[in-house]
């Protein structure tokens, strides 16, 4: 969205953030343009498109939350394994 600056000239928000916030907002709009079909037959089309970003950002959320579930059985096992050597390890030692 553009706005007037001081000198009445039109300045773009964006600009005045970071550059990898920026980059970001971008990704996430990206994303977003898959949804423009729904957003744009909204009578409201900003807040139409600021919940599919949501919906972007839910389902980025839920792919992270699946991967990091993967890697969580992955080191239960490798923990749980060792956990079974280091106690097999010490009944051996005890009972020696």
């Amino acid at each position: 969205m553009l706005e007037l600056d001081r000198l009445g000239k039109k300045t773009d928000w964006k600009e005045n953030l970071s550059i990898e916030a920026e980059q970001e907002l971008n990704q996430l709009l990206e994303k977003v343009k898959k949804h423009r079909c729904a957003y744009r037959s909204a009578e409201n089309v900003q807040i139409a498109q600021l919940w599919c970003g949501l919906i972007e950002i839910v389902r980025m959320i839920k792919n992270l939350e699946s991967r990091l579930g993967r890697m969580e059985k992955i080191l239960d096992k490798t923990f749980r394994s060792y956990e079974e050597e280091r106690d097999k390890l010490i009944k051996s030692l005890l009972k020696f």
